[in-house]
């Protein structure tokens, strides 16, 4: 594992579909709530029971943590039109539509005053939001959040389905962010990741088989 990313940082996760990006969010949330630290998990394509499942399939019991390390940030629920009872006493925020991306950055306030900041902030994707917003919005929407958690919250990481946005699109979300962080499928389909960049630091930016990352990122 490679060393942890600063707090008061921005980090954007990219990759195809399936290549394993929910699988290294959870690898990050693990060893944050190892080490004590409070976790907001806003989740835009998946159910936080299909996550709590997810999780525990890899050993990670997030249910545990839940009101006291960790909350969900849920906009997926209410577009849902399956809504599974959330388990009794779990504190989860709930946003009313994918549109509405000022309910989205209150909730996530909502969620980190109630843990206590700082906190680490995982935004599982951002793709789902220009389905349903302006690219424009989307972008407003990005740098507002990002400079929020940086300045007040913590640590914020955006994942983002890699093949299904303009270039442009891609640039300016990379350019909003401190580190890009992206997962390929190698040519015998193996998941790689690399740290592309980070700012203010020097990284080993070649690719290595997911689960065996970069040793370290060394300040400058």
């Amino acid at each position: 594992m490679e060393e942890r990313f600063p707090t008061n940082y921005s980090v954007l996760l990219s990759g195809p579909p399936g290549v394993g990006k929910f699988e290294y969010v959870l690898s990050r949330i693990r060893e944050d709530l190892r080490l004590g630290e409070r976790v907001v998990f806003v989740t835009l394509d998946l159910h936080p029971t299909e996550i709590r499942a997810r999780a525990k399939a890899l050993r990670l019991d997030l249910e545990a943590y839940e009101g006291k390390g960790l909350v969900f940030v849920d906009c997926y629920s209410a577009t849902s039109s399956e809504r599974p009872e959330p388990p009794a006493g779990k504190k989860t925020f709930l946003v009313s539509s994918f549109s509405n991306l000022e309910g989205i950055g209150m909730a996530m306030g909502k969620a980190a005053q109630e843990l206590g900041t700082p906190v680490r902030i995982y935004f599982y994707t951002i793709s789902t939001l220009f389905l349903h917003n302006s690219t424009q919005a989307i972008a407003k929407f990005f740098q507002i959040i990002t400079s929020r958690a940086k300045t007040n919250l913590g640590f914020i990481l955006y994942a983002v389905q890699e093949g299904v946005h303009e270039p442009l699109t891609m640039n300016l979300l990379r350019s909003l962010v401190d580190g890009v962080v992206e997962m390929r499928f190698s040519e015998t389909m193996q998941s790689e990741l690399r740290i592309h960049h980070m700012r203010g630091y020097r990284v080993d930016a070649s690719w290595h088989p997911f689960m065996q990352l970069p040793e370290k990122v060394v300040a400058l």
